[in-house]
């Protein structure tokens, strides 16, 4: 261990200059006492050559999970900006619980009608599909959300257009088929197309 002329603490050689330059920049003995240290071999440590740059499996297979994982977060946060068009609820119907039964046919061939209609990750609309069955789950939470939906807002949540079917039947009975016919419990509703509006 050197002493620091300046202030006589205990430095080791290599680190004495750094000290000086460090603890004693204003001393007036300090620019002096930095080039005579300066020409004394082993004050200045040896610099050791860096190591090259390696990148294992883990590294990249690493960076990937981080990019899959922003790309699947940003997906999230963009679907989930604009509001569904009916309100989100819990999925059990705290105010009531019922079903309507849809069928559609366009040209006389049936219609799939898809399961999770409604359902996204981050929301369960009033108005949702479990399963491709055709059953309309109608399931509000509060007083304030039971009202009678219609099949048009069914439609709206499917993101397809009422269109205009050829016919509309409720529960066996011919009615003027109209986005407005209510969605009640225990409902049968078909409607057939010439073509289905895609």
């Amino acid at each position: 261990m050197d002493r620091c002329p300046i202030c006589d603490v205990a430095v080791r050689p290599e680190n004495l200059l750094r000290h000086l330059n460090d603890i004693h920049p204003r001393h007036p003995d300090t620019p002096k006492l930095v080039e005579r240290l300066k020409a004394e071999p082993g004050r200045i440590a040896a610099r050791t050559p860096s190591r090259p740059l390696h990148i294992s499996r883990l590294h990249v297979v690493i960076v990937v999970v981080v990019i899959l994982l922003g790309i699947v977060t940003y997906y999230l946060v963009v679907s989930g900006s604009s509001p569904p068009p009916l309100p989100c609820v819990s999925g059990n119907g705290l105010a009531y619980h019922w079903h309507a039964q849809l069928t559609i046919t366009a040209g006389g061939n049936g219609v799939t009608i898809p399961g999770g209609i409604g359902i996204s990750l981050t929301c369960m609309e009033v108005l949702h599909t479990h399963n491709a069955d055709g059953v309309i789950h109608i399931e509000p939470d509060t007083s304030a959300q039971a009202r009678v939906y219609s099949i048009g807002d069914f439609f709206t949540i499917w993101g397809k257009p009422f269109g205009s079917p050829s016919r509309m039947t409720v529960n066996t009975t011919d009615v003027a088929p109209s986005s407005t016919v209510g969605l009640y419990n225990s409902e049968a509703i078909i409607l057939e197309y010439a073509s289905f509006p895609s």
